[in-house]
């Protein structure tokens, strides 16, 4: 039998968060299936990511077409379909494809939620879809403006339908899925949300203030309070005003002297939250720390009071699941599907209310009890994800699944 050639397609960048981390943690998922049947090869757009597979003893194909390359990619899928097959007469197969017929891939598994699939017209593939943020609060400016909405659902509606099989990230996801976009129940699979490599091993006394330079996180960015953590990047559904307007109340009404450290990239919303923080005059007790290497966050999760992540989209999130294993106490939306991620390891925060937030900071730093039995939660929801962990055999799963029916054709017709 020929040797079957499996495709891992990302396109994301390190900067963007969370779901750069989940297509990594596939990306070496996949990687185990490597053997003398299935040869897997990464291919990513992004230059640096093939330095960043590299540690893990991956190799990376860079598919970087240029602007006209790319111009045209995007006219053949708006072209009607009997001019569609004009050019198919002429030209078999487009940029894309043809650079994946090089690697001889049978079969590409798209990692990520990225636009490329809109490019596969001959190969079969496995679609990742991480939220349906744009169904569920189609107000926010990142899912609204620009007619990103209406990207999103047009590629979504094209390319689900086609798809051998998705993966959604939680059972909440896969049922919306469903029910959204008509899909049959047998092709939709779920690979539970993991805080990667990364953070397998941790203990949280490693990450407490030494000797070190650096390793005290209130010296280092100058702030005389405890903290509170969020990482995240700076798009409005994030709600960093939440966070905001509860550490006014605690300073003002409450005369509790907390603070927040803010990490992440700039996605166009901090310099709103930037002039708030200055309006309610917390610039004392708020600092904004920018993206940090993973090699960082650690730290910053250690020496925190809670992980306070207030964010509207979901249903799941990497950072409850980091908090959770270094031990650290977690305030999350009181949201569908990410209420459910964290059961009953966190307390639950209603975005209407910062009040809500004042009242669990205070039941927190009151009671130690509390602080102890949401870590002994955290814990129990870490190692069940764990003993129920079999990505890699669902993964293996679609392939057989697959290659069955790819021994009826050698070529496409």
């Amino acid at each position: 039998m020929k040797k079957f050639t499996f495709g891992v397609f990302f396109d994301s960048k390190l900067t963007v968060g969370g779901s750069f981390q989940q297509s990594l943690n596939n990306i070496i998922l996949s990687n185990n299936l490597t053997s003398n049947e299935i040869d897997v090869k990464v291919i990513t757009t992004i230059p640096e990511n093939i330095e960043i597979v590299k540690k893990y003893g991956i190799k990376g194909f860079l598919y970087s077409p240029n602007i006209l390359i790319k111009f045209w990619l995007n006219i053949l899928n708006i072209l009607p379909y009997k001019i569609y097959k004009v050019v198919r007469f002429f030209k078999k197969k487009n940029n894309f494809e043809e650079f994946l017929d090089k690697l001889n891939v049978d079969l590409i598994y798209f990692v990520s939620q990225s636009s490329y699939v809109d490019h596969l017209h001959s190969i079969n593939y496995i679609y990742t879809v991480f939220d349906l943020a744009h169904r569920d609060f189609p107000e926010f400016p990142e899912v609204s403006s620009y007619k990103i909405f209406d990207s999103r659902e047009t590629r979504l509606q094209k390319n689900l339908q086609r798809a051998i099989a998705i993966i959604s990230e939680s059972d909440y996801g896969k049922k919306n899925l469903i029910s959204r976009y008509n899909l049959i129940e047998e092709r939709v699979y779920v690979f539970p949300l993991d805080s990667g490599k990364v953070f397998y091993e941790l203990k949280k006394e490693n990450y407490l203030p030494k000797d070190k330079k650096n390793s005290d996180i209130k010296q280092r960015y100058n702030l005389k309070c405890d903290y509170v953590f969020y990482p995240s990047q700076f798009w409005a559904h994030k709600n960093h005003i939440y966070i905001l307007k509860a550490l006014e109340i605690l300073k003002n009404e409450e005369k509790i002297n907390l603070g927040a450290v803010f990490s992440g990239s700039d996605m166009g919303n901090l310099s709103y939250i930037k002039s708030m923080t200055k309006k309610m005059r917390l610039e004392d007790r708020v600092r904004f720390v920018g993206f940090v290497p993973n090699e960082e966050l650690p730290f910053l999760y250690a020496q925190s009071v809670a992980l306070v992540m207030p964010t509207y989209f979901g249903p799941t999130n990497i950072p409850p699941l980091e908090a959770f294993k270094l031990n650290i106490p977690v305030l999350y939306s009181d949201l569908p599907g990410l209420k459910e991620q964290v059961g009953s390891a966190a307390l639950l925060l209603d975005l209407k209310d910062p009040r809500c937030l004042v009242k669990n900071i205070k039941r927190l730093l009151k009671s130690e009890d509390l602080r102890n039995e949401l870590i002994e939660q955290g814990k129990l929801i870490i190692n069940e994800l764990k003993s129920k962990n079999n990505n890699l055999d669902t993964l293996k799963k679609i392939l057989n699944n697959f290659r069955v029916i790819r021994d009826c054709w050698n070529k496409v017709i």
